[in-house]
């Protein structure tokens, strides 16, 4: 009886290892097919998630900063000592832009947005004074005993643009932050892109500012006879993480025959 019982607990215990044994290595195999399934479905999930924002829309804010001019029958106002010749330096374009970057297909983009800018044509006389006429602009030049420091026009608008884009290079997709938001899309900033559009805006407001013996300071607004409405030609070039701009307008800064011929360009940085 007592050797009965002992074979039947050696049996026990025999079993017993057996079935720890088989747990161990259904375990085993299942920690394994883990380690061999995992990295597959996370590079499935990788796939999804790049095909996800392969196509579609992405959101970003821009800023153009640059310097603006016009052309008088493609010469610059300046060549002739024209009153309304324009200071470069100091005669700034700036641009807040909320645009939209569509992928097509391959390195076809569009970027397509609304934004607000302004244009400040700085006159190279600071004597230069403008005014509005009954049926004309009128350029006038300040006293010889005003001490006149600085003259310039300024003028807003409302912006629609629309520029096809051309991008090469290695596209890195990720989840970028600024201070304006979070956005899914491309980084194109390791190589080249170029794109030609076009925009048209509508003037919000306008108005000329002269400085006198540097403390009396005077703002006059009005619309000068300035078109309301500006349209043209947008040039976009980058590489890397250095974007620039170049904008034509292709209608004339004033009414027609109501202010000199002048076209207003503008180029600079895209930040």
């Amino acid at each position: 009886m007592k050797a009965t019982q002992e074979v039947a607990q050696e049996n026990y215990v025999k079993l017993k290892k057996c079935k720890t044994m088989k747990g161990l290595k259904l375990l085993s195999i299942a920690v394994l097919v883990s380690l061999l399934i995992s990295p597959a479905l996370a590079q499935d999930d990788e796939k999804r998630e790049k095909k996800k924002y392969r196509y579609g829309t992405h959101h970003n804010f821009s800023v153009d900063l640059g310097i603006n001019n016009w052309l008088e029958d493609g010469e610059f106002p300046n060549d002739n000592n024209s009153l309304y010749a324009v200071r470069p330096w100091g005669s700034w374009y700036v641009g807040l832009n909320a645009v939209n970057d569509t992928h097509i297909s391959g390195p076809l983009h569009l970027e397509w947005g609304v934004g607000v800018s302004w244009y400040n044509f700085k006159f190279e006389n600071e004597a230069v004074r403008l005014s509005e006429g009954d049926d004309v602009v009128v350029f006038t030049e300040a006293p010889a005993d005003v001490d006149s420091k600085k003259s310039k026009l300024t003028a807003s608008y409302i912006n629609a643009s629309m520029v096809p884009m051309l991008r090469f290079g290695k596209k890195r997709r990720g989840r970028h932050r600024s201070k304006w938001g979070h956005w899914h899309g491309f980084d194109h900033r390791g190589g080249f892109r170029i794109g030609l559009g076009g925009y048209a805006g509508y003037k919000i407001a306008s108005y000329t500012k002269t400085v006198v013996d540097d403390r009396n300071r005077d703002k006059d607004h009005d619309g000068f006879f300035l078109n309301n409405i500006r349209y043209g030609a947008r040039l976009q070039v980058g590489f890397r993480g250095v974007d620039i701009f170049a904008n034509y307008d292709i209608n004339e800064m004033f009414v027609e025959n109501k202010g000199p011929k002048l076209n207003a360009f503008s180029f600079g940085v895209i930040l």
